[in-house]
């Protein structure tokens, strides 16, 4: 009897013993359940800040093809706007040298006229 009380005690001593581990592994189950959901918000999150960046980045970029394209098209005004300048400034410059040939020519008539 002895014998038997014993191995009843034993029996009972381990099965407490495993009950409180698997109460702990139960405990640590819904931990990690908890962590895993907490992982899944904050991956959906990072994923919703991704989406956000990618966004924020095509319209950065789509804005940077509108400015160059302004660029490349004021760029080509002032080459026309150049080029008009330069002509403008040759045309002053075929009237001056005709100014300073008909000076000349008024000087030399006043010259004949006035008899010096």
């Amino acid at each position: 009897m002895t014998t038997n009380h014993n191995r009843e005690r034993w029996t009972d001593e381990k099965l407490d013993k495993l009950a409180d581990s698997v109460s702990e592994l139960t405990q640590d189950v819904s931990n990690l359940k908890d962590d895993i959901s907490e992982l899944r918000e904050g991956i959906s999150e990072t994923k919703d800040s991704i989406d956000g960046l990618r966004i924020t980045a095509q319209a950065l970029l789509q804005l940077a093809a509108q400015h160059q394209e302004a660029d490349r098209e004021r760029q080509e005004e002032m080459r026309l706007l150049n080029e008009k300048f330069d002509q403008q400034q040759g045309e002053i410059k075929h009237i001056n040298e005709r100014l300073d040939v008909q000076q000349g020519q008024i000087k030399v008539l006043l010259e004949k006229l006035l008899g010096t």
